[in-house]
C-alpha cells in the first residue's frame, strides 16, 4: 500500500511539472485580455509488478495394472485297477505203477509114495501164483494257493492355477510449478489538475471562449 501511494504521488508530481511548465501557453498577449483558471486532464497508467504464483501443471492421476492369473502342469497318481488276491490250484499229478497181486497162494499137500518096497511120506510145496498189472495212481495230491496282484497305477497330468491375478493401483502425486505473473498493483485514474493561474493577458481565442462563458466551467464537466 505504501509503494502504490508514493507511485501515485510521483506521477501527480510530474504532470503538475509539466502543466506549470505549460502554463505560459495560457498567458498569450491579446489587447484588453481577461486573466482565467485552466485546467488539465491528467493521466495515470496502470502500475503493474511481477509475482511468482504456484500453478498446477499436471494433476493427481492413479492407474490400474491388472496381472493375469499363472497357470501350469501338475501330475497326480490315479488307480486305475485295485490290488486283488487271486486263487492258484494246480491238479493232482498221476502216474502209472507196476502192482503184482497173488493170484493163489502157496500150498503143501502131503504124499505117499512106494519105492523099493518102502513107503514114503513126502510134503509136495505148490508155489503161490502172482499176476503183474498196471494201474493208475495219484502221484502228487491238487493244490491251492493265493496270489496277491499289485495294483494297476498311472500318472496323469492336468492343467491347475498356480496363482490369482491381482490389480495394483498406482498414483501419482499432483505436479506443480512456480511461474511468473504481471498483477495489477495500481489501476490507474483520470483526473483534471488545475494548471497555475497566469498574470499575462490570454490570447483572441480565449478571450472568445471566455466571453460565451466556458472559463468558469466545472472541472469534471470538461472532457
Amino acid at each position: 500500500m505504501f509503494i502504490r501511494s508514493v507511485s501515485v504521488l510521483c506521477a501527480a508530481a510530474a504532470v503538475l511539472t509539466v502543466y506549470s511548465a505549460d502554463a505560459g501557453a495560457f498567458g498569450l498577449h491579446h489587447r484588453g485580455g481577461k486573466y482565467m483558471t485552466c485546467y488539465k486532464k491528467a493521466v495515470t497508467p496502470p502500475a503493474y509488478k511481477t509475482v511468482a504464483q504456484r500453478v498446477m501443471v499436471r494433476p493427481a492421476s492413479c492407474t490400474l495394472y491388472r496381472t493375469p492369473p499363472a497357470y501350469g502342469t501338475t501330475a497326480y497318481e490315479v488307480v486305475m485297477q485295485p490290488s486283488r488276491q487271486v486263487v492258484n490250484t494246480k491238479p493232482p499229478v498221476y502216474g502209472k505203477v507196476q502192482v503184482t497181486k497173488m493170484v493163489r497162494p502157496a500150498r503143501t499137500r502131503w504124499t505117499r509114495r512106494h519105492c523099493r518096497g518102502a513107503d514114503y511120506r513126502c510134503a509136495v510145496t505148490t508155489p503161490a501164483k502172482y499176476r503183474s498189472r498196471t494201474r493208475r495212481v495219484m502221484i502228487e495230491p491238487r493244490r491251492a494257493w493265493v496270489v496277491t496282484r499289485p495294483a494297476v497305477k498311472a500318472v496323469l497330468h492336468r492343467r491347475v492355477m498356480l496363482h490369482h491375478g491381482r490389480v495394483e493401483q498406482v498414483c501419482q502425486p499432483a505436479v506443480y510449478q512456480t511461474v511468473a505473473r504481471q498483477v495489477m498493483v495500481s489501476p490507474g485514474s483520470a483526473q483534471w489538475v488545475p494548471v497555475a493561474q497566469t498574470g499575462h493577458p490570454v490570447s483572441y481565442h480565449q478571450s472568445v471562449a471566455s466571453s460565451r462563458g466556458y472559463q468558469h466551467r466545472a472541472p469534471h464537466a470538461l472532457k
